[in-house]
């Protein structure tokens, strides 16, 4: 039997068990899974942050192999190599049709909420799959259309990275921002998602692109993947250095990728006039955020959310590889460190520590 690392209440750490996979439908595929991110929504979850109720297989940043098709899928055979996504698309529902297949209908209902039933543990107990993936285990099913396959030249380690966190962060920057050549941007929080919005401003030719978190070692990994400036707050308020290096202007787009709404707020206010405030970290449910309401016709700047980079996973994934294999995207460089499976609780303390940019599970 596939072993897992199963949540079972909220606070406690994760348990590593046998567990047993249902057969797939028809249109779902098992997938054996050979490498996974260990991503900060992953340690949302387990906070209730993320209200995916337990027990449950997190997980949701996976790479592995095919193993079984359902009846109905064509496009994908035992023996490929697959990236799997936490956005399946539908291809029917009025988001699919108009091109915004990361806000598919089929996917929020089934994916994102974790609410389908797709293994049990030894006393028969039904658990929950994260976000229709659940990648801390050694085998899962996820739906046909959320299985990416990619060329089988690239090793699963990285290629897991781009079901998430490179998705997410670089398409926040290529995507949702549009970002253009010159344009001064601000990251707030600089972990693995953080890093790749960095990345994908630099690909995007931008001018100053200023990070911003209270962990050193974070910034120097910034620079790393492109930041030009840096700023520790150390418990202040960033928005004043911002203003500093840009001519006491602001920024053009500021991101905000840890989901603290009073670092929403810190973000918005470190905008110039025209700029625009993208969230990408996600919010306790039930939190609001305050921002000066003259700001919005008078000034001009704006609030827009992120979701999953507002990607086009089946054109986006195959480019961000590409970009990969032409050494233009650093994916090495966003490994800290290489765990079991066994490890994983370890590897959420490292994180809360902000010690490590992405543990990566290999199996």
């Amino acid at each position: 039997m596939p072993k897992a690392a199963v949540m079972y209440g909220f606070g406690e750490p994760l348990r590593i068990e046998d567990i047993k996979v249902n057969d797939p439908r028809p249109d779902e595929v098992v997938v054996q899974v050979k490498a996974s991110g260990v991503c900060h929504s992953d340690l949302s979850v387990t906070k209730g942050v993320i209200p995916i109720p337990p027990p449950a297989i997190l997980g949701h940043e996976g790479a592995g192999i095919v193993q079984e098709v359902g009846k109905d899928v064509r496009d994908l055979s035992p023996g490929d190599h697959v990236i799997m996504s936490w956005v399946e698309n539908c291809g029917k529902c009025h988001y699919c049709i108009n091109g915004h297949d990361h806000l598919c209908d089929a996917s929020i209902r089934n994916s994102m909420t974790g609410a389908e039933h797709v293994y049990t543990n030894k006393d028969g107990v039904p658990i929950m799959r994260m976000a229709g993936v659940g990648s801390f285990a050694e085998q899962t099913v996820v739906r046909a259309t959320a299985a990416i396959k990619i060329p089988k030249d690239v090793p699963f380690e990285k290629a897991c990275l781009v079901g998430c966190g490179v998705t997410t962060g670089v398409g926040a920057a290529f995507n949702t921002a549009h970002i253009e050549p010159g344009m001064d941007v601000a990251v707030f929080g600089c972990g693995g998602v953080g890093l790749n919005v960095i990345q994908g401003a630099a690909m995007k030719g931008a001018g100053k692109i200023i990070a911003v978190d209270l962990v050193d070692k974070k910034l120097q990994w910034a620079k790393v993947f492109g930041a030009t400036h840096t700023i520790n707050p150390k418990g202040g308020d960033a928005g004043d250095a911002i203003r500093d290096l840009t001519n006491g202007l602001g920024v053009d787009y500021a991101f905000e990728v840890v989901g603290i709404p009073a670092l929403i707020t810190q973000a918005f206010m470190s905008l110039k006039r025209g700029g625009k405030c993208v969230v990408v970290g996600v919010p306790q449910m039930g939190s609001t955020v305050e921002i000066p309401g003259f700001s919005l016709p008078l000034e001009e700047k704006s609030v827009i959310g992120s979701l999953y980079g507002s990607a086009n996973l089946h054109r986006d994934i195959p480019l961000y590889l590409d970009l990969y294999m032409m050494k233009k995207l650093k994916l090495d460089e966003l490994i800290s460190a290489k765990i079991k499976l066994e490890q994983v609780n370890e590897a959420f303390a490292n994180m809360e520590k902000g010690e490590v940019a992405r543990s990566v599970i290999v199996y």
